[in-house]
Protein backbone atom coordinates (compact mmCIF):
# COMPACT_ATOMS: atom_id res chain seq x y z
CA UNK A 1 0.00 0.00 0.00
CA UNK A 2 1.29 3.37 -1.04
CA UNK A 3 0.49 6.98 0.68
CA UNK A 4 1.03 10.14 -1.16
CA UNK A 5 1.24 13.39 0.65
CA UNK A 6 2.28 17.03 -0.06
CA UNK A 7 1.81 20.35 1.41
CA UNK A 8 0.69 23.32 -0.72
CA UNK A 9 1.04 26.65 -0.19
CA UNK A 10 -1.48 29.26 -3.20
CA UNK A 11 -0.23 32.44 -3.70
CA UNK A 12 -2.76 35.47 -2.49
CA UNK A 13 -5.47 36.56 -5.16
CA UNK A 14 -6.58 39.53 -4.38
CA UNK A 15 -9.59 41.31 -4.83
CA UNK A 16 -10.49 41.43 -8.52
CA UNK A 17 -13.44 43.46 -9.97
CA UNK A 18 -14.18 42.95 -13.09
CA UNK A 19 -17.21 43.21 -16.36
CA UNK A 20 -18.02 41.38 -19.27
CA UNK A 21 -19.11 42.47 -22.41
CA UNK A 22 -20.15 40.87 -25.12
CA UNK A 23 -20.44 42.63 -28.18
CA UNK A 24 -21.96 42.04 -31.97
CA UNK A 25 -21.53 45.58 -34.04
CA UNK A 26 -19.78 46.68 -37.45
CA UNK A 27 -17.56 49.69 -38.01
CA UNK A 28 -20.92 52.07 -38.22
CA UNK A 29 -22.22 51.69 -34.43
CA UNK A 30 -22.03 54.40 -32.47
CA UNK A 31 -21.42 51.95 -29.45
CA UNK A 32 -17.77 51.55 -31.31
CA UNK A 33 -14.34 52.83 -29.39
CA UNK A 34 -13.18 53.50 -32.35
CA UNK A 35 -10.00 55.73 -31.56
CA UNK A 36 -7.30 54.80 -29.33
CA UNK A 37 -8.01 55.04 -25.26
CA UNK A 38 -6.55 54.47 -22.20
CA UNK A 39 -7.92 53.60 -18.90
CA UNK A 40 -6.95 52.41 -15.44
CA UNK A 41 -8.10 48.54 -15.96
CA UNK A 42 -6.65 45.28 -17.03
CA UNK A 43 -8.52 44.39 -20.42
CA UNK A 44 -8.95 41.19 -22.88
CA UNK A 45 -10.10 41.27 -25.71
CA UNK A 46 -11.42 38.22 -27.59
CA UNK A 47 -12.06 38.19 -31.15
CA UNK A 48 -14.70 35.78 -32.60
CA UNK A 49 -14.86 37.54 -36.26
CA UNK A 50 -14.82 40.71 -37.70
CA UNK A 51 -12.24 42.79 -40.09
CA UNK A 52 -9.93 44.52 -37.45
CA UNK A 53 -6.64 44.36 -36.38
CA UNK A 54 -5.30 46.30 -32.63
CA UNK A 55 -2.44 49.10 -32.19
CA UNK A 56 -1.17 49.06 -28.72
CA UNK A 57 2.00 51.76 -27.65
CA UNK A 58 2.80 51.96 -31.65
CA UNK A 59 2.65 48.16 -32.42
CA UNK A 60 -0.23 46.83 -34.58
CA UNK A 61 -1.26 43.10 -34.09
CA UNK A 62 -3.17 41.38 -36.49
CA UNK A 63 -6.56 39.77 -35.38
CA UNK A 64 -8.09 36.68 -36.29
CA UNK A 65 -10.87 34.13 -34.74
CA UNK A 66 -9.32 33.29 -31.59
CA UNK A 67 -6.94 36.23 -31.00
CA UNK A 68 -6.60 37.64 -27.14
CA UNK A 69 -5.30 41.25 -27.04
CA UNK A 70 -4.76 41.85 -23.23
CA UNK A 71 -3.70 45.32 -22.27
CA UNK A 72 -2.34 46.83 -18.65
CA UNK A 73 -3.53 49.76 -16.86
CA UNK A 74 -2.49 53.15 -18.80
CA UNK A 75 -1.39 51.03 -22.35
CA UNK A 76 -2.99 52.88 -24.87
CA UNK A 77 -5.07 50.80 -27.44
CA UNK A 78 -7.29 51.21 -30.69
CA UNK A 79 -9.52 48.66 -32.62
CA UNK A 80 -8.80 49.36 -36.38
CA UNK A 81 -11.44 48.51 -38.58
CA UNK A 82 -10.76 47.84 -42.16
CA UNK A 83 -14.49 46.95 -43.31
CA UNK A 84 -17.91 46.91 -42.28
CA UNK A 85 -17.94 43.39 -41.44
CA UNK A 86 -19.77 42.35 -38.18
CA UNK A 87 -17.32 42.35 -35.58
CA UNK A 88 -18.45 39.28 -33.03
CA UNK A 89 -15.85 39.61 -29.76
CA UNK A 90 -16.11 39.79 -26.33
CA UNK A 91 -14.11 42.43 -23.87
CA UNK A 92 -13.53 42.23 -20.15
CA UNK A 93 -12.29 44.60 -18.00
CA UNK A 94 -11.09 44.60 -14.45
CA UNK A 95 -8.92 45.90 -11.63
CA UNK A 96 -6.84 44.55 -9.12
CA UNK A 97 -3.12 44.20 -7.43
CA UNK A 98 -0.20 44.96 -9.72
CA UNK A 99 1.47 42.26 -7.39
CA UNK A 100 -0.59 39.93 -8.10
CA UNK A 101 1.04 36.50 -8.73
CA UNK A 102 -1.70 35.86 -10.87
CA UNK A 103 -1.23 38.67 -13.08
CA UNK A 104 2.59 38.61 -14.14
CA UNK A 105 0.54 37.78 -17.75
CA UNK A 106 -0.58 41.20 -17.65
CA UNK A 107 2.05 43.25 -15.73
CA UNK A 108 5.54 41.02 -16.29
CA UNK A 109 6.22 42.45 -19.57
CA UNK A 110 6.98 45.72 -21.48
CA UNK A 111 4.69 48.31 -22.54
CA UNK A 112 3.34 47.04 -26.05
CA UNK A 113 5.29 44.26 -25.84
CA UNK A 114 3.47 40.62 -25.63
CA UNK A 115 0.01 41.94 -25.94
CA UNK A 116 -1.47 39.12 -28.74
CA UNK A 117 -2.30 35.55 -27.60
CA UNK A 118 -3.50 33.12 -29.79
CA UNK A 119 -6.26 30.55 -28.98
CA UNK A 120 -6.97 27.38 -30.57
CA UNK A 121 -10.51 26.32 -31.04
CA UNK A 122 -10.34 24.38 -28.43
CA UNK A 123 -9.03 26.91 -25.66
CA UNK A 124 -11.63 29.59 -27.75
CA UNK A 125 -14.67 27.12 -26.57
CA UNK A 126 -13.53 27.13 -23.12
CA UNK A 127 -13.12 30.64 -22.78
CA UNK A 128 -16.96 30.98 -24.24
CA UNK A 129 -18.43 28.91 -21.68
CA UNK A 130 -16.89 30.35 -18.75
CA UNK A 131 -18.05 33.89 -20.38
CA UNK A 132 -21.35 32.59 -21.13
CA UNK A 133 -21.72 31.52 -17.68
CA UNK A 134 -20.71 34.86 -16.06
CA UNK A 135 -22.93 36.97 -18.25
CA UNK A 136 -26.01 34.68 -17.09
CA UNK A 137 -25.58 36.56 -13.86
CA UNK A 138 -23.93 33.96 -11.71
CA UNK A 139 -24.81 35.49 -8.03
CA UNK A 140 -22.24 33.13 -6.30
CA UNK A 141 -19.23 34.84 -5.66
CA UNK A 142 -16.94 31.36 -5.30
CA UNK A 143 -18.15 30.42 -8.99
CA UNK A 144 -17.28 34.15 -10.28
CA UNK A 145 -13.45 33.52 -8.98
CA UNK A 146 -13.54 30.32 -10.64
CA UNK A 147 -14.36 31.60 -13.98
CA UNK A 148 -12.18 34.46 -13.43
CA UNK A 149 -9.40 31.98 -12.70
CA UNK A 150 -10.32 29.40 -15.60
CA UNK A 151 -10.20 32.46 -18.27
CA UNK A 152 -6.84 33.08 -17.26
CA UNK A 153 -5.82 29.89 -16.99
CA UNK A 154 -6.73 29.42 -20.79
CA UNK A 155 -5.01 32.94 -21.59
CA UNK A 156 -1.52 31.26 -19.91
CA UNK A 157 -1.88 28.32 -22.07
CA UNK A 158 -2.52 30.28 -25.41
CA UNK A 159 0.59 31.12 -27.59
CA UNK A 160 1.85 34.48 -26.84
CA UNK A 161 3.32 36.75 -30.25
CA UNK A 162 5.39 39.23 -29.64
CA UNK A 163 5.66 41.13 -32.91
CA UNK A 164 3.47 42.04 -35.48
CA UNK A 165 3.74 39.83 -38.81
CA UNK A 166 5.29 41.15 -41.81
CA UNK A 167 2.50 41.60 -43.54
CA UNK A 168 0.84 43.45 -40.70
CA UNK A 169 3.22 46.01 -39.78
CA UNK A 170 3.26 49.78 -40.06
CA UNK A 171 4.05 51.08 -42.90
CA UNK A 172 7.31 53.15 -42.56
CA UNK A 173 6.72 56.65 -43.02
CA UNK A 174 3.93 55.95 -40.35
CA UNK A 175 6.37 54.36 -37.43
CA UNK A 176 9.03 56.68 -38.43
CA UNK A 177 6.27 59.39 -37.47
CA UNK A 178 4.97 57.54 -34.11
CA UNK A 179 8.22 57.42 -33.04
CA UNK A 180 9.22 60.99 -33.79
CA UNK A 181 5.98 62.26 -31.92
CA UNK A 182 7.66 59.95 -28.68
CA UNK A 183 10.94 61.86 -28.95
CA UNK A 184 9.74 65.57 -29.74
CA UNK A 185 5.72 65.89 -27.70
CA UNK A 186 7.22 68.79 -26.07
CA UNK A 187 8.06 71.07 -29.25
CA UNK A 188 5.58 72.53 -31.44
CA UNK A 189 4.99 69.94 -34.57
CA UNK A 190 2.71 70.57 -37.43
CA UNK A 191 2.27 68.17 -40.09
CA UNK A 192 4.57 69.48 -42.55
CA UNK A 193 7.44 69.49 -40.42
CA UNK A 194 6.27 65.67 -39.39
CA UNK A 195 6.68 64.62 -43.19
CA UNK A 196 9.17 66.36 -43.84
CA UNK A 197 11.38 64.40 -40.74
CA UNK A 198 9.57 60.83 -42.39
CA UNK A 199 10.84 61.94 -45.59
CA UNK A 200 7.23 61.96 -47.60
CA UNK A 201 4.29 64.61 -48.70
CA UNK A 202 2.00 65.67 -45.74
CA UNK A 203 -0.84 64.27 -47.92
CA UNK A 204 0.97 60.79 -48.48
CA UNK A 205 1.55 60.67 -44.32
CA UNK A 206 -1.97 61.48 -43.51
CA UNK A 207 -3.53 59.15 -45.75
CA UNK A 208 -1.16 56.37 -44.52
CA UNK A 209 -2.50 57.62 -41.21
CA UNK A 210 -6.20 56.89 -41.89
CA UNK A 211 -5.56 54.23 -43.55
CA UNK A 212 -3.40 52.24 -40.57
CA UNK A 213 -4.68 53.60 -37.96
CA UNK A 214 -7.70 54.87 -38.51
CA UNK A 215 -7.01 59.01 -37.57
CA UNK A 216 -4.24 61.29 -38.97
CA UNK A 217 -1.18 62.17 -37.58
CA UNK A 218 -1.62 65.68 -35.88
CA UNK A 219 -5.29 64.00 -33.74
CA UNK A 220 -2.77 61.09 -32.80
CA UNK A 221 0.16 63.86 -31.89
CA UNK A 222 -2.42 65.38 -29.41
CA UNK A 223 -3.74 62.26 -27.93
CA UNK A 224 0.18 61.30 -27.09
CA UNK A 225 0.65 64.67 -25.51
CA UNK A 226 -2.84 63.61 -23.13
CA UNK A 227 -1.64 60.49 -22.75
CA UNK A 228 1.69 61.81 -21.90
CA UNK A 229 -0.04 64.13 -19.26
CA UNK A 230 -1.25 61.71 -17.51
CA UNK A 231 1.85 59.63 -16.19
CA UNK A 232 2.84 63.00 -15.22
CA UNK A 233 -0.19 63.85 -12.89
CA UNK A 234 -0.09 60.28 -11.61
CA UNK A 235 3.62 60.62 -10.77
CA UNK A 236 2.62 63.70 -8.96
CA UNK A 237 3.26 66.74 -11.06
CA UNK A 238 0.98 69.90 -11.00
CA UNK A 239 -1.40 70.31 -13.54
CA UNK A 240 0.78 73.00 -14.53
CA UNK A 241 3.86 71.13 -14.80
CA UNK A 242 1.67 68.21 -16.32
CA UNK A 243 0.65 70.36 -19.35
CA UNK A 244 4.03 71.81 -20.23
CA UNK A 245 6.16 68.61 -19.99
CA UNK A 246 4.11 67.30 -22.23
CA UNK A 247 3.90 69.57 -24.78
CA UNK A 248 0.88 72.19 -23.85
CA UNK A 249 1.78 75.77 -23.98
CA UNK A 250 -2.29 76.78 -23.30
CA UNK A 251 -3.24 75.42 -20.11
CA UNK A 252 -7.01 76.43 -20.81
CA UNK A 253 -6.51 74.80 -23.80
CA UNK A 254 -5.10 71.85 -22.43
CA UNK A 255 -7.95 71.47 -19.43
CA UNK A 256 -10.36 71.93 -22.23
CA UNK A 257 -8.66 68.77 -24.71
CA UNK A 258 -8.08 66.69 -21.58
CA UNK A 259 -11.79 66.58 -20.36
CA UNK A 260 -13.33 66.28 -23.47
CA UNK A 261 -11.10 63.72 -23.80
CA UNK A 262 -11.18 61.90 -20.77
CA UNK A 263 -14.63 63.53 -19.58
CA UNK A 264 -12.88 64.57 -16.11
CA UNK A 265 -10.48 67.79 -15.31
CA UNK A 266 -6.63 67.15 -15.16
CA UNK A 267 -6.80 68.15 -11.36
CA UNK A 268 -10.00 65.63 -10.83
CA UNK A 269 -7.49 62.40 -12.44
CA UNK A 270 -4.64 63.63 -10.25
CA UNK A 271 -6.66 63.13 -7.16
CA UNK A 272 -7.35 59.79 -7.82
CA UNK A 273 -3.55 58.77 -7.38
CA UNK A 274 -3.36 60.81 -4.27
CA UNK A 275 -2.59 59.09 -0.86
CA UNK A 276 -3.46 60.38 3.13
Amino acid sequence: MTIQSREFSLPELSRVDFSVTYADLNAASPLNQNEAHIHNRCEIYINLSGDVSFEVENHIYPVTRGSVIITRPFEYHHCIYHSNRQHRHFWITFSAAEDDAFLRLFFGREKGKNNLIRLDEEQLGTCCRVLEDLLEGGKDPLLRRIGFLQLLNVLRSGSSENSTHEGEKLPPDVLAALLYMDEHLTEELDVKTLSAACCVSAHTLERHFREALGTVPFAMLRKKKLFASMAFLRNGDTVTEAALKSGFSDYSHYIQLFRKEFGITPLQYKKQFQTG
